[in-house]
């Protein structure tokens, strides 16, 4: 239930004198009033509504003084529902519009009793004015003042839109009688024009010209805040650069830099091999015998004539090759580029206008990291997919989150080296992955947390590749000192730490990415099992 506004402006009455002479004497007749009183409540909705907002309108009925009678016999009861203050307030009044609708006869209530009221005006904005009509007249005695009244009318109207007068924030309403209608009449021959005007405040439109920020009213109390939209809303991009695409920042800023196009050059080589064959024929002549008999002397004469044919095998073979290459715009980082879990944790906001460096790497991984089973996506406070969640943790704390920690270092670091944040393009992968699958299994041993921790520790401070339980191997040179790609940080933008607070923030809160505190954060992906980058509910 809301709180009850009162009308606060007049309440209007006519009240009747009647002179008279008597033998050309003058004299004064016995004065006539018919004080017919009425009070505007808002009884039910906010207490500062917004367009489509319903509130409950009563309307109470009383008398004051009735002068030369005893009661005011009520017929009709007015009703506008939305007034330009720009002019007179009254009864009708000058219609601002479809502002506020009237909700239809079945809201109506009374505690006028033995009465029901109708008006048949249908559930709109048009006509203004609605016309309450009682099943029987009410007849008030006088002296019923307000509070508490003699009895009251309530009934529903909407909001449509924001006031269009003078004053933006408010909707004025009248309710009244209107005497040349004989709405209201007393005992004593007068007719009631009482009225009575009232505002009902609307919460302010609240707009700060940010298109990074909401516009959000209190509907309790009217006042205003502008909380940033989260991050990566879309927002005006007008760099004219069309490798960049522009993003709100989390921090209420369109950051025209918060996606760097970054890509891969793929090169596919395709193989035709043709071979040609030439076979082996054999064509043989068989031995033939002819044999010539005599009486005397018998001679056999045998003639063998044999012909062997071959033809020699032949192969031939062509080969084909063909060659597609695509390329695209990618980082170019010279040696190994590392930075520490440290490093990223506080390069995750905006605060003092510095860009947020840890978003713009997970925009470039395609806008989604998977690192111990979890969606990483942003860098907001108290979210089950934020990076900062994972990275700003008690360093003394739970093994768990201590490896999720590393883990998400070294999958940016792998991002900012133009490989994929699973780190199989790097000389780490195996670790990585090898670690990955430790930090998701429950049952993972002390020593095993502890080794991983340690390997990734040494891929991250300096670009070292041991396995897990082996002595750290700095990679040549020093790479935490070299400079982030162009699309990631530019000189100009000289990339301070940006959420230092924020990062402080992050480790007091209750939330994390893995173990229990997952559970205690208030946005995100909170499945308690792994998740991947296609998934917006839990299987």
């Amino acid at each position: 239930m809301r709180c009850s506004w009162k009308s606060t402006a007049r309440g209007l009455s006519t009240a009747g004198v009647v002179l008279g002479l008597l033998g050309g004497v003058p004299s004064i007749a016995a004065a006539k009033t018919c004080n017919g009183l009425l009070t505007i409540d808002y009884v039910a909705g906010p207490n500062f509504p917004r367009p489509g907002d319903v509130v409950r309108v009563r309307l109470t009925l009383g008398t004051g003084s009735i002068q030369g009678g005893t009661k005011l016999t009520v017929n009709r009861l007015r009703f506008d529902l939305d007034c330009n203050s720009n002019f007179t307030l009254g009864i009708p009044c000058t219609d601002e519009g479809a502002i506020v609708e009237y909700e239809g006869d079945p809201t109506i209530t009374t505690t006028c009793a033995g009465v029901t009221w109708s008006s048949g005006h249908a559930v709109s904005s048009s006509p203004n004015e609605v016309v309450f009509t009682p099943s029987t007249p009410v007849m008030i005695p006088a002296g019923q003042s307000i509070p508490p009244g003699f009895c009251a009318l309530e009934f529903d109207v909407k909001v449509l839109s924001q006031s269009v007068d003078s004053t933006p924030d408010q909707i004025e309403e009248v309710t009244g009688y209107l005497a040349s209608q004989s709405d209201a009449s007393c005992d004593n021959g007068l007719t009631s024009s009482g009225q009575q005007s009232a505002s009902l405040p609307l919460c302010p439109t609240c707009d700060d010209n940010n298109e990074c920020t909401e516009n959000v009213c209190n509907q309790q109390d009217g006042t205003c805040t502008n909380p940033p939209k989260q991050d990566s809303t879309p927002c005006t991009d007008n760099d004219g650069d069309a490798c960049t695409t522009a993003g709100c920042d989390g921090n209420g800023t369109c950051d025209q830099r918060h996606m760097v196009c970054v890509t891969t050059t793929t090169t596919t080589t395709t193989t035709t091999t043709t071979t040609t064959t030439t076979t082996t024929t054999t064509v043989a002549t068989t031995t033939t015998t002819v044999a010539t008999t005599t009486t005397t002397v018998a001679t056999t004469t045998s003639t063998t004539v044999a012909t062997t044919t071959t033809s020699t095998a032949a192969t031939t073979s062509t080969t084909v090759t063909t060659t597609t290459t695509t390329s695209t715009t990618t980082p170019t980082n010279g040696p190994f580029v590392c930075r520490t879990p440290g490093f990223w944790a506080t390069h995750a906001g905006r605060e003092k206008g510095a860009p947020n460096l840890t978003q713009r790497v997970i925009d470039a991984a395609g806008g989604c990291i998977v690192i111990c089973g979890e969606k990483i996506q942003n860098t907001n406070l108290d979210n089950a997919n934020s990076a900062e969640e994972a990275l700003c943790v008690n360093i003394d704390g739970e093994s768990q989150l201590q490896l999720a920690r590393q883990l998400m270092a070294a999958a940016l670091n792998c991002v900012v080296n133009g490989g994929p944040s699973n780190c199989s393009a790097s000389g780490i992968a195996s670790t990585f992955s090898f670690c990955d699958g430790v930090c998701q299994n429950p049952g993972a041993t002390q020593t095993s947390l502890s080794q991983c921790i340690e390997a990734l520790d040494c891929f991250n401070n300096t670009g070292g590749t041991p396995a897990p339980g082996a002595s750290c191997n700095p990679g040549p040179g020093n790479c935490d000192n070299r400079d982030l790609p162009k699309s990631i940080c530019k000189a100009e933008d000289k990339c301070p730490a940006s959420s230092s607070k924020k990062c402080n923030d992050a480790n007091q809160n209750l939330c994390t990415v893995v173990g229990p505190g997952e559970a205690q954060c208030t946005s995100g992906l909170k499945c308690g099992g792994p998740e991947t980058c296609t998934e917006t509910t839990c299987p």
